[in-house]
C-alpha cells in the first residue's frame, strides 16, 4: 500500500485516475455512469457531473452514517483516512475509503464505506450479509485490494432511515480481474487513438456522447449519411417509446381510478401482500402515483390468505 495525495472527486489528478468511485461505471453497474461516460471523463472530453440534490444528500449523510457506525462499534478505533494505491499502480489507480477502522483488541483493519438508498432503488441483503449491489461490491473489492486488508464494511442508510451493515471479504482473484480490466480501460482511454466502448442503452451513455460532441456543423458538412438499418432502428425505437408511454399512462390511470382515496395498491394477503404502487401528494394538490420499490414477488402474492385461529 502506498499513501498518495488526498484526491478531491472531479478535481485535478482525480479525473485522470481510475478511482473506486469509477469502478461501477466501468463495469456498467451504476445508475449514474457507464463505460462510455467513464471513457470520455478520463480523456477530459466531458466535465465531471456537477452537484445535485442526490449527491449533496449523500455527502451530507456520509459523516452521520460513519459516526453512527463507530458509535455502534466501540470495539473499533477510527484511523485517519487517505487516498491510497498499491505499489506500482500509483500513476493510474487510487482509492479513498470513507473511513478506516481498526479493532482495538485484534488489530484487524477494515475499510468503511457509507451509502444511501432512500428510495430503495437497489437490492440490499439482510443486515450482516455480504449481499450488496454489484457495482458497490466491485468497488469494495477495489478498495480492499488497494488498502491490503481482508475485510471491509459497507453501511447503507435505506428507506425509513433503516441502517444495514454488510461485511465484504476480499476476493483476490476477482480483485485482480477488476484491476486488469481497469488498467486496460485506462490505457485505451489515455491513448490519443483510443477506441471508445460500444454504445449501450444506458441514459448516461447518451448524455455523455451529447456532451462530448456539442459542436454543430452548418453548411457543407451539416449532413452525415447513416445506414438504412440504423435509420429504421431509430424510427422503430421512437414509435415504441410513444406506444410504451401511452401504455404506461393507461395503466397508471386505471390504477388511480380503482384506488380512489387509498394510499397503496396491493396484491396478495397478509404478510404476503405486495405493494404495486403508492399514491403521494404533490405541491400542486394532485396525487402522484409511484411504482413499487421492490420487485413484486408474484409467487408469494398468489398464496392463499392464512386464516386466523378462531377465538375461544
Amino acid at each position: 500500500m502506498t499513501t498518495v495525495e488526498i484526491l478531491t472527486p472531479g478535481v485535478g489528478a482525480w479525473t485522470r485516475l481510475i478511482t473506486a468511485s469509477k469502478i461501477p461505471g466501468l463495469f456498467n453497474a451504476s445508475k449514474y455512469s457507464s463505460p462510455v461516460k467513464e471513457f470520455h471523463l478520463l480523456r477530459g472530453e466531458i466535465d465531471p457531473d456537477g452537484t445535485n440534490d442526490a449527491i449533496e444528500r449523500g455527502q451530507d449523510f456520509e459523516p452521520i452514517i460513519i459516526a453512527r457506525f463507530f458509535r455502534r462499534h466501540p470495539e473499533l478505533e477510527r484511523l485517519p483516512s487517505a487516498s491510497i494505491s498499491r505499489p506500482g499502480l500509483e500513476s493510474w489507480a487510487a482509492a479513498t475509503p470513507d473511513a478506516i477502522a481498526r479493532h482495538r483488541e485484534t488489530g484487524e483493519v477494515f475499510t468503511v464505506e457509507a451509502k444511501t438508498d432512500g428510495r430503495g432503488d437497489y437490492q440490499w441483503g439482510p443486515n450482516g450479509s455480504a449481499e450488496i449491489p454489484m457495482g458497490y461490491y466491485l468497488q469494495k473489492q477495489w478498495q480492499l485490494h488497494h488498502r491490503g486488508v481482508r475485510r471491509g464494511y459497507v453501511i447503507c442508510l435505506g428507506p425509513f432511515y433503516v441502517e444495514t451493515e454488510h461485511i465484504i471479504t476480499y476476493d483476490a482473484g476477482l480483485a485482480s480481474d477488476v484491476v486488469e480490466f481497469a488498467y486496460k480501460f485506462w490505457r485505451n482511454a489515455m491513448d490519443p487513438d483510443g477506441v471508445p466502448p460500444d454504445v449501450d442503452g444506458h441514459i448516461e451513455t447518451y448524455n455523455a456522447i451529447r456532451r462530448a460532441h456539442p459542436e454543430i456543423d452548418r453548411g457543407q458538412h451539416e449532413d452525415w449519411p447513416v445506414s438504412f438499418d440504423l435509420a429504421r432502428e431509430f424510427e422503430a425505437a421512437v414509435a415504441g417509446l410513444d406506444a410504451a408511454e401511452e401504455r404506461l399512462n393507461l395503466a397508471r390511470s386505471s390504477l388511480l381510478r380503482v384506488m380512489g382515496r387509498a394510499r397503496r395498491a396491493i396484491v396478495g394477503h397478509g404478510k404476503n401482500k405486495q405493494v404495486v404502487a403508492t399514491r403521494q401528494p404533490t405541491k400542486n394538490g394532485a396525487a402522484a402515483l409511484y411504482k413499487f420499490r421492490k420487485p413484486i414477488d408474484w409467487t408469494a402474492a398468489a398464496l392463499p390468505p392464512v386464516e386466523e385461529p378462531a377465538k375461544s
